[in-house]
């Protein structure tokens, strides 16, 4: 019987790396020393293999709030009690540009949104990250003398819908919109794990640039396998 409804693996590695992307997971995979697909479910793969001696896992959680939480809950379910979003990210600031990596130092949803309707009722959740873990994430990226932003990003339900409020959330002191941040943070304090994030600008909202950001990846995928084996 499975242990939970949507992912097939019957346990997971407590330290786990999560992205949206399925073939981005698949991508991945092979920086990790022999890699296994212990789940497939609706494409929402998940791989255990070792990274510096180290058994580590990579997991594909969707597209937005919602389908981020399922993931995030039944990985935490499946042993999961570290978790860093290796994601992506729009700026909405003019001085960060494609390529460039945001830590979020908080993340920020509208009321009822980010698939934690339900979860706490009239309480504002707690939607920080993990300090230790943004606090190794920067010294690493110190370390390889990659360049960083650290400020907060607004998880937004509505992708296409973005353009209509980008301008109230840049005054609101945000820098980044994405989908999904607010909603692992959120549920890693509820769940008592441990969470952070690792963003790679994909567009310039403000000037409407895009651009290749692989490299980034890349890079970023070292820094947070790097971090989370430790």
């Amino acid at each position: 019987m499975k242990k939970v409804y949507h992912l097939d693996a019957e346990k997971t590695p407590e330290r786990m790396i999560i992205m949206g992307d399925p073939q981005r997971v698949n991508m991945l995979s092979t920086l990790l020393d022999n890699p296994i697909l212990i789940s497939k479910s609706r494409d929402l793969f998940v791989y255990k293999g070792y990274y510096n001696n180290v058994e580590v896992g990579l997991a594909a959680h969707g597209i937005g709030g919602p389908s981020a939480a399922i993931v995030v809950e039944e990985l935490i379910k499946l042993g999961a009690k570290y978790i860093i979003r290796l994601g992506t990210v729009g700026s909405i600031t003019n001085e960060i540009n494609v390529g460039d990596i945001i830590i979020p130092s908080g993340g920020s949803f509208s009321y009822g949104g980010a698939g934690l309707g339900l979860y706490f009722n009239n309480i504002c959740p707690n939607t920080a990250p993990n300090y230790e873990l943004v606090y190794e994430l920067t010294k690493e990226l110190n370390k390889n003398k990659i360049k960083y932003y650290i400020g907060s990003i607004f998880s937004s339900d509505s992708f296409y819908a973005e353009n209509g409020y980008i301008e109230t959330i840049r005054k609101l002191g945000f820098i980044g919109v994405e989908m999904e941040c607010a909603t692992l943070f959120a549920l890693s304090n509820l769940r008592n794990i441990k969470s952070a994030c690792i963003l790679v600008v994909s567009n310039n909202v403000i000037e409407n640039k895009v651009g290749d950001y692989n490299n980034s990846i890349i890079k970023a995928a070292n820094v947070s396998l790097n971090v989370i084996t430790k």
